[in-house]
């Protein structure tokens, strides 16, 4: 038999075998197995009767008598109403969850993805936070170069002395914007990937993250930066979205104020 649990409405089989007896929900609720109905029109089993007694018919029970009494409506046969799914009203804030095509799924978060792990759009880190990492990134940077520009400068005059030719003078430039473009790269993707910052970006206490509200991978972080090259890159803070810029959308990325909220 089929029976409804009144603690969490779940559908329970019951083997014939437990007619009156207490059972247990898997959510913990207990409950009694009532009785079955006999069949109608089926003639009640008669006990032997000792010789020389009288069988004294016992009174029968009203036909609307429950073994349960007063609860005997929980263990009514189930309906399509009974068994069709609760909405769950989204919590004030939140969008719906959209559909997946398969039908409401009243258990969905009501959460959207765009909420996940502080990657609202509440969140992203303003204009000029962003103006803020541009200036502060490129004043490192260049501190950086410049460290590197001087050490392979006196290297190359401790090798070829102060007069060098134009050609030692052209493999010094070389070497030079070699390692200024491996700074520049370790700058960026090495810091994003491992601190999900950079030094400006710590300071104005912004992070980069996936634009789904995870962390933004290696390869994300690599393409990010590749972006960057983009002519007039910087420049795209000023159309739609002021708070993403090309190489973010490009990338996948965004970058959140992690002071915010």
């Amino acid at each position: 038999m089929k029976l409804k649990c009144p603690g969490c409405s779940k559908l329970l089989q019951i083997p014939d075998t437990a007619a009156g007896k207490t059972v247990k929900c898997p959510c913990g609720k207990q409950l009694r197995v009532p009785m079955p109905k006999s069949a109608t029109g089926q003639a009640p089993v008669k006990r032997p009767v000792a010789a020389g007694a009288t069988a004294t018919p016992r009174p029968a029970a009203p036909a609307s008598a429950s073994p349960l009494g007063a609860d005997a409506g929980l263990f009514d046969e189930l309906t399509e109403t009974d068994l069709a799914p609760v909405a769950v009203a989204p919590r004030p804030g939140t969008a719906p969850a959209a559909s997946s095509g398969g039908g409401h799924n009243p258990y969905a978060s009501s959460m959207t993805e765009a909420d996940a792990a502080g990657g609202a759009a509440g969140n992203y880190a303003s204009q000029n936070k962003r103006l803020g990492n541009y200036f502060l990134d490129g004043i490192f940077v260049q501190m950086i170069s410049f460290g590197i520009g001087l050490v392979v400068g006196i290297a190359m005059i401790a090798m070829y002395g102060v007069e060098m030719t134009e050609q030692q003078e052209a493999t010094m430039n070389l070497v030079s914007s070699g390692l200024g473009f491996g700074s520049f790269l370790f700058y960026y993707v090495a810091m994003e990937a491992i601190f999900g910052a950079t030094l400006g970006k710590f300071i104005t206490g912004t992070r980069v993250i996936a634009a789904d509200g995870g962390k933004a991978g290696f390869g994300k972080i690599i393409g990010r930066n590749l972006a960057r090259m983009i002519p007039f890159d910087p420049l795209s803070f000023l159309f739609g979205d002021k708070t993403t810029g090309w190489h973010d959308s490009i990338s996948g990325t965004r970058v959140i104020d992690i002071r915010k909220g």
